[in-house]
């Protein structure tokens, strides 16, 4: 079953979140393009300094999705329909998009969207 991670699931990782751990070490796992950004701004922050190598190996450890123009159309009408922010809504589009049938976040607002043949699961901090 492909798996969507979103940055915060990385959060939950490095905190060693029991369904996290289960999900990196047993899964397909894709992961978007900015997640990336998202990530590398927060080590700028000083963030994640127990793992100082985090986004080379997320780069080795997962399939990336791009941001395709079809998930960026969707995204706008999430955002739009549910008040999500922007990188969430392309994120989790681009994911619907690939054909995950998961989503695992510390995100809540992700449960706004919906689509047939996908869960959004919200890991517990």
């Amino acid at each position: 079953m492909l798996t969507g991670i979103d940055t915060s699931f990385f959060y939950a990782l490095a905190a060693g979140n029991p369904a996290a751990v289960e999900a990196w070490e047993n899964r397909e796992l894709l992961t978007s393009v900015l997640c990336f950004f998202e990530l590398k701004k927060r080590l700028l922050k000083g963030d994640l300094q127990a793992w100082p190598t985090v986004l080379e190996d997320i780069a080795k450890a997962v399939e990336v999705a791009p941001v395709t123009i079809e998930a960026a159309l969707q995204a706008g009408q999430v955002a739009h329909g549910t008040g999500m922010p922007a990188f969430d809504a392309i994120i989790v589009s681009s994911f619907a998009e690939a054909g995950c049938e998961q989503i695992l976040t510390l995100d809540h607002h992700f449960k706004l969207f919906t689509k047939k043949g996908l869960t959004i699961t919200i890991l517990s901090n």
